[in-house]
């Protein structure tokens, strides 16, 4: 009997239009997205990882990746995925996807289904949606310089693929 309502299940996630592996998914470990080649292409990041503790937000769930700088004073990055279940909180969150950035909105294409980002005196951030996800990519630095969008993309078409 189980077998069959298992069957049941993933035959109306396929008619719906949802991968069963995405609305399957009930825990997400943002370290394992990305993969040490892929981290090194934002300069003074390594590969030192650490997911943070998922916290429930409204309609969601929040998985957090923070990667330490090579010393004190490089680079520091930091993933958040957000995995809804409420599809009235994700419509909102995407009608959003322009804001909270360090600097004026860029729209990018080539990552996910809609994606933003932008630059300011000491961060590169991109905003990007693939499914019921939205993702969040900032890199903070110290001193004046930011880290170049093209790295921070590079880092985000990665996760949007694994998303």
């Amino acid at each position: 009997m189980h077998a069959s309502r298992s069957t049941l299940t993933i035959a109306l996630l396929a008619s719906l239009g949802l991968a069963p592996s995405a609305a399957a998914r009930t825990s997400l470990s943002v370290c394992g997205l990305l993969t040490a080649k892929e981290v090194a292409a934002i300069k003074g990041v390594s590969a030192k990882c650490t997911n943070a503790k998922p916290t429930a937000g409204p309609g969601s769930k929040i998985y957090v990746g923070n990667w330490a700088g090579k010393t004190p004073t490089s680079a520091n990055a930091q993933v958040t995925i957000t995995q809804y279940t409420d599809p009235g909180v994700l419509q909102i969150a995407k009608r959003n996807l322009d804001q909270g950035l360090p600097g004026t909105p860029s729209k990018v294409t080539g990552i996910g289904s809609a994606a933003y980002a932008a630059s300011g005196a000491s961060s590169t951030a991109i905003h990007f949606n693939v499914g019921n996800y939205i993702a969040i990519i900032v890199v903070t630095t110290s001193g004046s310089s930011s880290a170049s969008i093209a790295s921070v993309e590079a880092v985000a078409k990665a996760v949007a693929a694994k998303l």
